[in-house]
């Protein structure tokens, strides 16, 4: 199923986008997993090399969490799931701007 049709604008993409390929909040479910020593800590905390800190996690399709690797998303690829570290908070998932730029690409 082609998720960005070219007929539709990007803010239609970007919220198909969200409906169809994030799943849940799970910011207890990963920082659990975390502390259970299933998924290395280095997630938790800021990362040494920028300031970005991860405000919510979100499980995420494959595709997606492909496509938001190559944007220099945070990722965690384990157990077979897909997270989504998401660096911003407080407004709806289709408009954070990775997947505005993913739904324009």
């Amino acid at each position: 199923m082609n998720v960005k049709p070219k007929n539709m604008d990007r803010q239609t993409r970007a919220k198909r986008i969200a409906d169809l390929h994030v799943f849940y909040g799970q910011n207890e479910v990963v920082e659990e997993l975390i502390r259970a020593g299933k998924i290395d800590e280095e997630y938790m905390y800021p990362f040494v090399d920028t300031d970005d800190e991860v405000f919510e996690w979100w499980l995420v399709s494959p595709y997606l969490a492909q496509e938001l690797k190559q944007q220099g998303e945070v990722i965690i690829d384990a157990l077979g799931c897909h997270w989504w570290g998401r660096q911003s908070s407080g407004q709806a998932v289709y408009m954070d701007a990775a997947i505005q730029e993913i739904a324009g690409a």
